[in-house]
């Protein structure tokens, strides 16, 4: 009997490769299938992309305001609660001399929970999730063609890569700095990502240089490192046409000015300078700083940029056309990410959620080898292909299941709370204490004592929290 086992075991092996082998000519055949079909195709993409957003509208209904979300409910540093847009453009006034210049991003913050409907703030924050994935799934392809495998990726290796994804995608003042923040340098970034060298009109020359030098100012006033990587981007991309000998419109040349001059106001702003009064930057802490975000970029993308580096040596192997322009396209991302990360140095600190924009330039790099790859005809790329992806999903279900538990006990907290707080009031008692929570996962998000303060000033009741 001992000696039938590696027989046995053999057999089970081969039945089982059978198997893969079998689905995953299926899975060829059902893609060539729907491929053939652009309506399928197309409508395929889209349910995808709307069950996308209904899981993160979910998390987005059920994540109540935090922290920052209570101050920026008010004209800055003010006791006054926001009624018009007039009091955001006053607030921002403030923001940019008492704080800091990220105007843009803040602008959106305010705007949003000036709306003071629920609903419609979540609806507007998913719907800008979608479109940064989307962003990102045309960034990666180089064309404005939908594809399936690509949005999956991008979606999946945010969702799992980004380490603070509450923060970042469904905290209000976190989405709007860097969510929105992204989406807005990426959408910027599209033109040069998706030119081909073809002449314009001269009406529609100055169009285009009008539109991109207002875009690259908003582009630019959006966020410290992630506009700074795309400065030196839109450089790349310029110096990569012009070696090319491809022609450079103006129009490129109109959207790097404005982004130099929307990143100089952000900078220049007076509060950053109140903010930085007291501290100093020596070559000790240059240093120390410089070895301790290379530290986190392991630890963050280490596996991403394994998978990259093995990807390169398959993609090297299978001899593709213009092997040349996409290896340097995907360095250019990979300059404005190690920009993103370094120019930090600078900063007196660098928060998880600060690297959003990082993560997704690393997803961008990764995505455009990952899609000339995975074109490839060979049968055993595409079944490699279809596990990558069957893996993504999978994985995604299960951590969904995992989000959701934290987002809806933290929902369930609060919903208690307001029934206490409209109870407390009725009886004219003054303060209420609550006990302190903090999440369980990365799409949660805890108690922030630092905002009681404005918590207290948004409820009307003096709120206090205990460990």
């Amino acid at each position: 009997m001992l000696n039938k086992l590696p027989f046995l075991f053999k057999k089970k092996i081969l039945e089982a490769k059978n198997k893969l082998n079998q689905l995953g000519i299926k899975a060829i055949l059902f893609e060539n299938l729907i491929i053939q079909n652009k309506y399928i195709y197309n409508s395929l993409f889209t349910f995808i992309l709307f069950v996308f957003f209904g899981s993160i509208l979910f998390l987005n209904i059920k994540t109540p305001l935090i922290g920052d979300d209570f101050v920026y409910s008010f004209i800055y540093q003010t006791e006054h609660r926001l009624t018009s847009i007039s009091d955001v453009f006053y607030s921002q006034y403030l923001h940019y001399y008492k704080w800091g210049g990220r105007s843009v991003v803040h602008f959106i913050t305010q705007s949003l929970l000036l709306t003071d409907n629920a609903l419609v703030i979540d609806i507007i924050n998913s719907a800008g999730f979608i479109g940064f994935i989307l962003a990102m799934h045309y960034h990666i392809t180089g064309s404005l063609k939908n594809n399936i495998s690509i949005l999956i990726i991008s979606f999946s290796l945010t969702w799992f890569l980004q380490p603070v994804f509450a923060e970042t995608a469904l905290w209000i003042t976190g989405s709007s700095n860097y969510l929105w923040g992204t989406l807005l340098i990426l959408l910027f970034l599209l033109p040069y990502r998706l030119y081909k060298d073809e002449e314009l009109s001269l009406f529609k020359s100055i169009t285009a240089s009008l539109f991109m030098l207002i875009g690259g100012v908003i582009a630019g006033w959006t966020n410290e490192n992630t506009a700074a990587a795309m400065i030196v981007m839109i450089i790349c991309f310029i110096i990569y046409y012009k070696l090319n000998k491809e022609a450079t419109p103006i129009w490129m040349y109109a959207g790097l000015l404005g982004a130099i001059t929307g990143y100089i106001i952000m900078i220049a702003a007076p509060g950053n300078f109140v903010r930085a009064e007291g501290t100093s930057i020596s070559p000790f802490l240059i240093l120390y700083r410089f070895l301790t975000y290379s530290q986190r970029f392991i630890n963050y993308l280490g596996l991403l940029n394994l998978g990259i580096a093995l990807l390169i040596i398959m993609y090297i192997n299978i001899k593709p056309n213009n092997r040349k322009a996409t290896l340097s396209y995907i360095l250019i991302y990979f300059i404005g990410l190690f920009i993103s990360i370094y120019i930090m140095i600078a900063s007196p600190g660098f928060p998880a959620r600060a690297w959003f924009g990082t993560i997704t330039l690393n997803i961008i790099a990764f995505g455009i080898l990952y899609n000339k790859i995975t074109s490839n005809p060979s049968s055993i790329i595409k079944q490699m292909k279809y596990c990558f992806l069957f893996f993504c999903l999978i994985s995604f279900s299960a951590s969904y299941y995992d989000a959701y538990k934290d987002v809806t006990a933290i929902s369930d907290i609060w919903e208690e709370r307001i029934a206490v707080i409209k109870k407390m009031k009725e009886n004219n008692t003054k303060t209420v204490v609550f006990k302190e929570y903090q999440a369980r996962t990365k799409f949660g998000l805890g108690d922030t004592p630092y905002a009681l303060p404005y918590m207290s000033l948004y409820y009307g009741i003096d709120f206090q929290l205990e460990k």
